[in-house]
Parts: structure tokens; C-alpha cells; sequence
């Protein structure tokens, strides 16, 4: 009896920092290295090179290039607030560096340029931030994470944001075209690489350096840690015909509130409520496209743009206003759980975008509260124990869909700390 419990207690011990670790991320203040919410009242993050609306957050290493960071916060009191950056390995770890090897300036900087909302019924303070800047500025290239926090409280973290400093070193070219597979030439594509690494110095192409590929902003169904099919010479080739291969998927689905004056499109109804005053857009029922043939539609890849027709600036003069969302179905979806999914949902799987199923009409629905703009999305399947999401059912797949694809290309020289971002690029089939 004694030894069983002697042993029962070594094994708590042992997985102790695990268990901690594990409930720790359902933690709302838990720090992840991801883009993140911590705060109901901030809505509306974009995070963009300066000037170039629908951008990347993507510098070039010791350029004049600056991204913008804004963000809204619904909270009736103005609060005071900070930030800081953190280098990440190419796994989006926090890397081994410490503060004073990969930012340059203070360590941390305030956040001084805000306004509050005019002609709104929802009121607001308007945050932005132009980064890098003479106060914080990064050192070295690879993966930074943005930790924007309450400056009274260290610890209450309200968002956090991913970007990249590239030193663009190494030349990628990129062909994007139907699947060779067989089985999938008609609902995948497939993203062959070439890199050229003349100017670096790369020991072991298959140990040294990583491939990441990106569909249209999801991390989640990224390709990472591709290794070269073949080295020649100075020249990395990802020729491959499985494992490059992505869901086409389809156009993504779209909605125009930038008034409320008149309906748009997809808009089926506005209402406002006579003691809030607040409004509400209903859309009309979306159709599931799984089954439907492929049709050209403009989009802009999951992602919004804050605009409004009777004003001059969306950011201050832009209200919010409840969105309801429905998908009829002639059942519900069996293991698993159906999600709305885009950059107003901040690329993420969040529990406030899940769709619940209304039994008595047999249709999903779900109401988020946006700003006004125009705004891309989609529906996302994430079956039970996956983190992986599908969207053939939802949205269908075809090799046709046009597609944004980003390039990463991390190395690590013998005898250095970190991994550097030496090639990126961006492009579409």
C-alpha cells in the first residue's frame, strides 16, 4: 500500500507541469502565442502595413516600412494602455533570446494615439498604433508576437497579435496549380516551391531550414516543416505531389453593412431595438455549397474592410451592430461542431462564432457584434478531438477557387540562438 502510494505520488509529480500547463491555456489571461482576445469590450483588430489596406503584418528587417495596429474598445471608461514584443521560434515558441537581443528601445511602450466614436449609439475609444517606432523597434528577423495590456496591470492582457520581420535573403518562386493526384485534381491545389539560398550559409538543407505555407490567413491547416525534395547545389526544390497539397475550398461569402439606410445584397432585414437603439441585420439564410457547382465571385479572402456611406471616417463614425447568421439544414452535423470563420473572427475557432442548431426551423444560427464595413466569411466543420477544420460539407471544393498563399522560409546557422525569416513571399493561383 505504501509503495502504490509512493508511486501515485511520483507520477502526479511527474506530470504535474503538464496538467498545469494544459488548464493554464483555458485560463483567460493565459498568454498565448497566437492572435488572441482577452477582453470582450475589443472588438475590431486589424493589424496591417500602414497605408496598404487588406496587408499582411510583414516588415522587411531595418526598412521604413510601419504596420498600424488599431483596435476598439467598448468599455465606457478610457483606459491607459501598453505594449510589448516577444521573439518566437519558427513553432511560434517563445525563443531562447532575451528581451535586449531581439528589441531595440524600452521594453515596453504606451499606447498614446486614441479617439472617441461621434454620431454612434454604440460608444467607444479608437486605438492606434504605428510600429516599429523610435521608442520599440525589432532587432533581428523571424516570428514577434504583439502583447497590447492594461498599463495599471501587467498581467491583464486585452490582445495579442502575431508578425513578421523578414530579411528577404533567399528568393522563393512558387507555381500554383490543380492537384496532380488523381483522386484530388478536382478539389485540391497544389503549391510547388523553389528556393534559391546563394547568399545564405546552410549547412544541412534537411536540418537547417523550414518550409511554411499558408492558405488565406489559417494557421490551423498550415503546411509546415516541409523538407526539400531535392538540393541542387544552391537551390532548395519542394516539388512534391501530396504533401503541398491544399482544400481549394470556395469564394468566401460575403455581407455590405457599411448602411442601414438601404439593403444590400445578402440583406434581408434591419431592425432596431426602441430601448438600446441598437440595430440589428438579419441576413438571408445562406445556402450550403458543398453540393453546388463552382461560380466566380470577388472576394477578399476572409477578411473586412470598416467603412461606412454616411460618414467620412469609418473608424470613429462606423457603429456596431448585431449580425444574425443562418445556414438551413435538412439535419444537423454528427460529430462535430460548425463554426463561423474569418478575419472578424480573428482567424481563430472561438466559442462565440459556434453556430447552435434551432430544431424547430432546422437551421443553424448564431449573432455577432461587428462594426460596419464589408465583410468576408465562411463556415467552418470541426469534428470532435480535431483541431483540424473541414470545409467541404459547408463551402465545397474546387480547384478553381482563387486563393492568397504566403511562403515562409526559416533557417538557423550553426552556432546561432534563433530562427531567422530569410524568404517570404506572397502570392495567389
Amino acid at each position: 500500500m505504501k509503495n502504490a502510494l509512493l508511486a501515485l505520488i511520483f507520477i502526479l509529480q511527474l506530470y504535474a507541469p503538464v496538467i498545469a500547463q494544459e488548464s493554464d491555456y483555458y485560463n483567460p489571461t493565459f498568454l498565448r502565442y497566437e492572435n488572441h482576445v482577452y477582453n470582450k469590450n475589443i472588438k475590431t483588430i486589424i493589424f496591417e502595413k500602414t497605408g496598404i489596406p487588406l496587408s499582411d503584418p510583414v516588415i522587411n528587417l531595418g526598412s521604413d516600412a510601419k504596420l498600424t495596429l488599431s483596435f476598439d474598445d467598448l468599455d465606457d471608461e478610457m483606459i491607459d494602455y501598453s505594449y510589448r514584443i516577444i521573439h518566437c521560434d519558427k513553432n511560434w515558441q517563445p525563443s531562447v533570446l532575451s528581451e535586449s537581443d531581439y528589441a531595440g528601445g524600452f521594453i515596453t511602450d504606451h499606447i498614446s494615439n486614441y479617439k472617441h466614436s461621434f454620431n454612434t449609439i454604440q460608444r467607444y475609444y479608437h486605438f492606434t498604433l504605428e510600429f516599429p517606432n523610435e521608442n520599440l523597434y525589432p532587432l533581428i528577423s523571424g516570428n514577434y508576437i504583439m502583447v497590447v495590456y492594461d498599463n495599471s496591470d501587467p498581467d491583464k492582457i486585452i490582445l495579442t497579435r502575431r508578425f513578421w520581420v523578414v530579411e528577404n535573403i533567399a528568393s522563393i518562386e512558387a507555381s500554383i496549380h490543380r492537384a496532380t493526384e488523381i483522386e484530388l485534381r478536382n478539389s485540391h491545389q497544389e503549391v510547388d516551391v523553389k528556393v534559391n539560398t546563394s547568399s545564405l550559409k546552410i549547412g544541412n538543407a534537411y536540418s537547417d531550414a523550414q518550409l511554411v505555407i499558408v492558405q488565406n490567413n489559417v494557421q490551423a491547416m498550415a503546411i509546415s516543416d516541409l523538407k526539400p525534395q531535392f538540393v541542387l547545389d544552391k537551390e532548395l526544390d519542394y516539388n512534391y505531389d501530396d504533401v503541398n497539397v491544399f482544400q481549394g475550398g470556395n469564394e468566401f461569402r460575403n455581407f455590405d453593412i457599411r448602411t442601414t439606410r438601404f439593403k444590400t445584397q445578402y440583406i434581408e432585414e434591419f431592425s432596431m431595438d426602441p430601448m438600446s437603439k441598437i440595430t440589428t441585420v438579419e441576413l438571408k439564410a445562406d445556402l450550403r455549397k458543398g453540393t453546388l457547382r463552382y461560380s466566380t465571385e470577388d472576394d477578399i479572402n476572409g477578411r473586412y474592410l470598416i467603412k461606412v456611406y454616411e460618414g467620412r471616417e469609418g473608424d470613429l463614425e462606423g457603429d456596431y451592430l448585431k449580425v444574425k447568421f443562418k445556414l438551413p439544414v435538412l439535419e444537423p452535423f454528427e460529430n462535430g461542431q460548425l463554426y463561423l470563420y474569418g478575419q472578424f473572427t480573428n482567424w481563430e475557432i472561438v466559442p462565440e462564432a459556434k453556430m447552435q442548431f434551432d430544431t424547430e426551423n432546422n437551421q443553424y444560427y448564431n449573432e455577432l457584434y461587428l462594426k460596419q464595413g464589408y465583410y468576408n466569411y465562411e463556415y467552418l466543420f470541426v469534428p470532435n478531438n480535431s483541431k483540424k477544420p473541414e470545409i467541404a460539407e459547408t463551402e465545397g471544393q474546387h480547384f478553381e477557387t482563387k486563393n492568397d498563399y504566403t511562403i515562409f522560409f526559416y533557417t538557423r546557422e550553426s552556432g546561432t540562438r534563433y530562427d531567422r525569416l530569410t524568404g517570404y513571399r506572397k502570392t495567389s493561383n
